[in-house]
C-alpha cells in the first residue's frame, strides 16, 4: 500500500510567488542589470525570459548596450486578406519592372501615430494602453473601410473617406492623450506632442525633437502604393495599380510596432549569405539577419565591401555587398500588438486574435540564436557528436581517410581520366561548324559553404580527415595540396548543386542543343559544374575542359588573399576531363590585384570572351563558359554594346542569378551579339531546412 503524505505545518509561500514573477524580475534575479533587461524585453517585444535573454547574449559586443537610446514606436491600422495580399503582389511586379520605390520600404499600412520615443520601461504600458483605446473605440468603428484610388505623377495611394477617417482619428488622438506622459522626458505639453505624432497635424519645433515623423504630414488617411519613383515609371506603375481592388475583403488590424533608432538614415538590407569574419573588423553575417547600410556607401564602395550593423547582434562591422539585398524596413521592426479592429468577427477578436499569424518579431531570432551562432551553430547543429567523435578520430582514421570502394564501371572512369586517354576514339564533331555562332555562359551550382557555413570546421578531425555530415555535403572530397584549409576558399559543390548542373546538361540535350568549345573558372565548384553538365549532355568522356583563370570572379571580393585553385594534375587525379595543352589567356599569376576595379572586372571577363570567340573562329560553333554568377553579366555586357555596370548594379543584378542559372547569346548576319532566351528552361526549387528529429520528442 502506498504512503500517504503527511499534512504541511505551513504553507510555502516561495513557490506561489515564483509563478508570478514578472519577466523582468526574473532577469534581474539571472544577473542581468535592469536598463538591459528593460532594453531587451523591449526589442524583443516581451515575448518571455527565453527571447529576452538570448538578445542579451547575442548582443554581448553591441557598443550600444549600455546606453540610452529610446526605441521609437509608431501605430499603423493595417490590412490582412485579399486586399494585402494585392498589395504585396503589386509591389513584387512593380519592384521588378520598376525598380525599388518608397513604398516597398513599409508594410502596408494607414498611418494613424507617427513615430515617437519612449523609454524601455514603458513598452508593456505603452501596448496596455493601446488596447483600452481600441476597446473603447470599438463600438464606433465602421463593419468595413472604404477606399479610393488616387493617382498623381509622383504618388499613388488609397484614400480613406472622411467620415471614416474621423473614426479612426479620434482612436489615435485617444491613444497620444493616454501615453503622452510616457514619452521621452522633456515632451510635457500634450498639444505639441499630437501635433507632431498625428499625421494629420503640423508639429512644433518642441514636439518635433521628441517626436519623429516618418512621412509628410497630410490631412487625408491614406495608404501608400508608390511614391518617390522616377516620372519614367508611371505609366507601368498606374497600369499595375489598376489591377489593385480597392474594396477586396480585408480584416485590418492596429497595430504597435518599434524600431531601433539605429535604423534612422540607413537602409535595410537582408543576409543572402553567411559569412565568417577572416579580419577582425569584419561583420559576421548569418543568413536570416538583417543589417543597417548606409544607402549613399552602396554605390561608392571601391571594393565591394561596406559597413553595416547587425540587426541580429548589434555589431558593426565590414560586410561585402553581395552577400545582402535590399529589403523593407519594416521587416526588422519589432510587433509589440496586432488588434483586429474593422473586419473581423467582432469584440472577442481583441483576445482570442491578439497576435498575427506571422512572429511579432520580423524573424524569430530565439531561432536564429538556436540554430547558428554565426555560421558555426548551424553547422555545429549537423553534429551533436562531433566532440566524441573526435576523441576516436585517430582509431577510426583508417576507416575515414578511405573512400568506399567504386563500382567497376566508375573505377575504369577514373582509371581512363588519370590516364588523359579519353575511352571513344576520332573526332567528336566534324568542324567547321555550320550556322551562327552561340555562347552559353552558366553559374556554378549550390556550392557546400553557403550551405553549411563554416563546415570545414565540423566535417574534418584533428588530422585532416573528412567526415560527411549531411546527405547534402559530398561522400567524399578530392585530394589536393593544403587540405582542408585549401578548401576554405574554393569549396566544392553540394550534392544538389552536383545534380543542378547534371540537369542543365541533360536540358541542354534534350533540345539538341551541342557544345563545341568548353571554358571553365579554375574553381572547384565550377569545374564539377562544368564536368556535370557535359555528363548530362553525355560528351564529358570526349571533351576536355579548358580551364581558363580569366573567368575568376571580381578580385575585390579577395581582399585578404587569393584562393590556391587545384592543379590541373590534381584536378585530372579527381576524375575531370582536362586539357593540360591549354594555354590560358590570363594566367593564375596575373591575378593578384585584389584591389581590382568593376570596371577592371568587366573589361577581363569581357576580353576573355572576345579572345575565345575570335580562336575558335575558324571552327565555329557553341562556346560554354562555367563561372560565377557575375560572369553571366561581365561576359556579355560589353559583347551586346552594353557599358561596364557600376559595383551597386552589378551587385544588385547578381542577387537575382540563382545557381546555375545561364545566358544565351547568339551572333547576328552583321557580326553583333545579342541575348536571347535561352532553348531549354531554368531549375527552380525551394529552400529546405535542415530537419532535427528532435522536435519529435515529447
Amino acid at each position: 500500500m502506498m504512503a500517504t503524505l503527511p499534512p504541511r505545518k505551513n504553507p510555502t509561500p516561495t513557490k506561489i510567488l515564483r509563478q508570478h514573477l514578472t519577466p523582468l524580475q526574473i532577469l534581474l534575479q539571472m544577473g542581468f542589470p535592469k536598463h538591459r533587461a528593460e532594453k531587451a524585453l523591449a526589442a524583443t517585444g516581451h515575448r518571455g525570459i527565453q527571447l529576452a535573454s538570448d538578445w542579451l547574449l547575442a548582443h554581448v559586443n553591441d557598443t550600444t548596450l549600455d546606453l540610452d537610446c529610446p526605441r521609437e514606436y509608431v501605430v499603423y491600422l493595417c490590412p490582412t486578406g485579399p486586399l494585402q495580399e494585392q498589395i504585396q503582389n503589386f509591389w513584387e511586379e512593380s519592384l521588378q519592372k520598376c525598380g525599388w520605390n518608397g513604398a516597398h520600404n513599409l508594410v502596408p499600412h494607414i498611418t494613424l501615430c507617427s513615430f515617437f520615443k519612449s523609454g524601455d520601461e514603458n513598452c508593456e504600458a505603452l501596448v496596455a494602453a493601446l488596447k483600452d483605446v481600441v476597446h473603447s473605440i470599438m463600438p464606433s468603428l465602421p463593419t468595413n473601410l472604404t477606399l479610393d484610388k488616387y493617382i498623381s505623377p509622383n504618388y499613388m495611394g488609397l484614400f480613406l473617406n472622411d467620415q471614416q477617417a474621423d473614426i479612426l482619428k479620434k482612436l489615435a488622438v485617444t491613444y497620444v492623450k493616454e501615453v503622452a506622459h510616457m514619452f521621452e522626458a522633456g515632451c510635457y505639453d500634450k498639444l505639441e506632442v499630437m501635433a507632431a505624432c498625428l499625421p494629420w497635424c503640423t508639429g512644433t519645433t518642441l514636439a518635433q525633437e521628441y517626436c519623429t515623423t516618418g512621412e509628410a504630414a497630410t490631412k487625408a488617411l491614406h495608404l501608400t502604393l508608390a511614391y518617390q519613383f522616377p516620372p519614367s515609371h508611371f505609366s507601368c506603375l498606374e497600369s499595375l495599380v489598376d489591377l489593385v481592388e480597392p474594396r477586396a475583403p480585408s480584416v485590418w488590424e492596429v497595430r504597435l510596432y518599434s524600431r531601433d533608432t539605429r535604423i534612422i538614415g540607413n537602409e535595410v538590407h537582408k543576409v543572402l549569405y553567411s559569412h565568417v569574419p577572416r579580419d577582425p573588423d569584419e561583420l559576421e553575417l548569418l543568413i536570416g539577419d538583417f543589417v543597417y547600410v548606409k544607402g549613399d556607401s552602396l554605390a561608392s564602395s571601391p571594393d565591394g565591401w561596406i559597413e553595416g550593423t547587425s540587426w541580429l547582434t548589434g555589431s558593426t562591422g565590414f560586410l561585402p555587398i553581395n552577400y545582402i539585398e535590399r529589403t523593407a524596413e519594416s521587416d526588422s521592426w519589432t510587433l509589440h500588438r496586432a488588434i483586429p479592429v474593422i473586419g473581423s468577427t467582432g469584440r472577442e477578436g481583441l483576445e482570442t486574435a491578439s497576435f498575427p499569424r506571422r512572429p511579432p518579431i520580423s524573424l524569430s531570432l530565439l531561432n536564429l540564436l538556436e540554430n547558428s551562432e554565426g555560421s558555426r551553430r548551424s553547422t555545429e547543429v549537423l553534429s551533436e557528436s562531433s566532440s566524441i567523435d573526435r576523441l576516436h578520430s585517430r582509431q577510426a582514421s583508417l576507416e575515414v581517410a578511405h573512400s568506399p570502394p567504386l563500382p567497376q564501371q566508375e573505377a575504369l572512369d577514373v582509371l581512363y581520366a588519370k590516364v588523359k586517354k579519353p575511352k571513344k576514339e576520332g573526332p567528336l564533331y566534324k568542324f567547321p561548324i555550320e550556322g551562327p555562332r552561340k555562347i552559353i555562359i552558366a553559374r556554378h551550382g549550390e556550392r557546400v559553404d553557403f550551405t553549411f557555413g563554416d563546415w570545414i570546421r565540423f566535417c574534418f578531425d584533428e588530422i585532416g580527415n573528412y567526415q560527411r555530415r549531411d546527405l547534402n555535403m559530398p561522400e567524399t572530397l578530392p585530394h589536393r595540396k593544403g587540405a582542408p584549409h585549401s578548401f576554405y576558399k574554393d569549396c566544392p559543390l553540394t550534392n544538389i548543386g552536383l545534380l543542378q548542373a547534371t540537369l542543365v546538361g541533360q536540358a541542354m540535350k534534350a533540345n539538341e542543343t551541342e557544345v563545341h568549345h568548353v571554358f571553365c573558372s579554375p574553381s572547384l565548384r565550377c569545374v564539377q559544374t562544368c564536368s556535370n553538365i557535359l555528363k548530362g549532355i553525355g560528351v564529358a568522356e570526349a571533351m576536355p575542359i579548358n580551364i581558363e583563370p580569366g573567368l575568376f570572379e571580381w578580385l575585390a571580393w579577395y581582399h585578404d588573399g587569393m584562393p590556391v585553385w587545384m592543379t590541373l594534375d590534381e584536378l585530372t587525379d579527381a576524375g575531370f576531363n582536362i586539357n593540360h595543352n591549354y594555354d590560358p589567356l590570363i594566367r593564375k599569376e596575373e591575378l593578384k590585384d585584389t584591389h581590382e576595379s568593376c570596371e577592371q572586372y568587366y573589361g577581363r571577363n569581357t576580353y576573355v570572351t572576345q579572345s575565345i570567340i575570335n580562336t575558335t573562329q575558324s571552327q565555329g560553333g557553341t562556346v560554354l563558359l562555367v563561372g560565377h554568377a557575375a560572369t553571366l553579366d561581365t561576359c556579355t555586357r560589353q559583347l551586346v554594346g552594353g557599358t561596364p555596370r557600376s559595383a551597386h548594379e552589378m551587385t544588385t543584378i547578381i542577387k537575382k542569378i540563382p545557381y546555375c542559372s545561364f545566358a544565351f547569346a547568339t551572333q547576328e548576319s552583321k557580326g553583333s551579339w545579342c541575348l536571347k532566351e535561352p532553348p531549354f528552361p531554368p531549375a527552380t526549387h525551394s529552400a529546405n531546412m535542415r530537419y532535427d528529429w528532435r522536435i519529435l520528442v515529447p
